[in-house]
């Protein structure tokens, strides 16, 4: 794939939407042609959610978010005109709550596949070994839970310094949990220990190059003086999205 290099603001949200249209051609793939009732975790505005039930019409999907915290203000009521305008609003319920207390309430073998993006990102190791040993009660036999994140393993400086941005409390406006985002050695682990089988970690090279203001756009809980810091770098060869990690497993 030919890399993407932005330098203007304005192209930021179409070339992200062409990224998560790549992860869900792959979550599609994993999942196959068979119908399947899914919930996904943590969907915030639907930027997995839309593409993947786009290219897929098999599927059904229950959705569940909070939808409050720094960033999110307004989402559940973008996902609700996203799904709308997508004419997909009667394949979706939208369920307004903290992950745990829905997962607590759901019959076990209920679901054929427990999926998220971007969401163990947002939660520490113990809540992940819960998270994942409840994904694996909830599923029926035979079923699939997929998971996505942006890699926190860099492959180069301009990804090194996304990272650091993202994540480092010097220049972060928002406290980080314990990691940009899992280890995807500690996700398949989790998933060993949880019963799961078939594991599978595929990477998704993202190819998309931010400079100058691009880099602010996607960072917006940055702190100023790391643009001021890196304002050459920024310019000259800019940032760079990490790849994505999709990692899925079976419930045998």
């Amino acid at each position: 794939m030919i890399r993407e290099v932005l330098d203007n603001p304005a192209e930021l949200d179409g070339a992200m939407s062409r990224q998560y249209a790549r992860v869900a051609q792959a979550y599609r793939t994993l999942l196959g042609k068979k119908r399947k009732r899914i919930a996904e975790i943590g969907c915030g505005r639907g930027q997995l959610t839309i593409p993947l039930a786009k290219i897929e019409p098999n599927l059904r999907f229950i959705l569940v978010d909070r939808f409050t915290g720094l960033g999110y203000s307004g989402s559940y009521n973008v996902l609700i005109s996203k799904l709308k305008e997508a004419k997909l609003a009667k394949r979706a319920s939208i369920v307004q709550s903290d992950y745990r207390r829905w997962l607590e309430r759901q019959q076990s073998e209920s679901y054929d596949a427990v999926i998220s993006s971007e969401f163990l990102s947002e939660i520490d190791v113990a809540e992940t070994h819960r998270f994942i040993r409840e994904c694996y009660r909830i599923l029926k036999t035979g079923g699939m839970t997929i998971h996505s994140d942006l890699s926190p393993i860099p492959r180069n400086p301009r990804q090194k310094l996304l990272i650091k941005a993202d994540s480092n409390p010097r220049w972060t406006c928002t406290t980080p949990n314990i990691w940009f985002s899992p280890n995807p050695n500690l996700v398949t682990a989790e998933l060993r220990r949880s019963g799961f089988h078939r594991i599978r970690k595929g990477v998704i090279r993202s190819h998309l190059i931010l400079k100058g203001a691009v880099g602010k756009k996607l960072l917006a809980n940055t702190k100023s003086a790391f643009f001021e810091k890196h304002k050459k770098q920024l310019d000259q060869s800019g940032l760079e999205l990490p790849d994505w990690v999709v990692i899925s497993a079976v419930k045998p």
